[in-house]
């Protein structure tokens, strides 16, 4: 008498626990290829993010050096004007130089 009822029962339990490891593995096969996807999808947008920052700086180089370029160092003129003394002044004056430097 106790086997007959021993022996539905753990035939039962081991259809539910079929079924049960049958729902595991299936919600697993579901979700796993969606983890992968999400950590290929992560990885790939944090490539694309560096790739954003990388050309960023490179951008940012690439105007301080067209900046850098069109402030070269500035080039010194001199401007040498002979003055003359007036010949009709009361005052007698000697004939000077006077320079102007100028920066370009």
């Amino acid at each position: 008498m106790l086997m007959k009822t021993i022996v539905p029962f753990v035939s039962r339990r081991k259809r539910k626990s079929v079924l049960e490891a049958g729902a595991w593995a299936a919600l697993a096969a579901c979700l796993l290829p969606a983890c992968a996807t999400r950590s290929q999808f992560q990885k790939g947008y944090e490539r694309g993010a560096s790739d954003t920052v990388k050309r960023q700086y490179w951008i940012l180089q690439d105007m301080q050096k067209r900046e850098a370029a069109g402030r070269a160092k500035p080039r010194l003129s001199v401007y040498r004007l002979p003055v003359t003394p007036d010949p009709n002044a009361t005052v007698k004056t000697v004939p000077y130089e006077i320079s102007i430097p100028i920066y370009e």
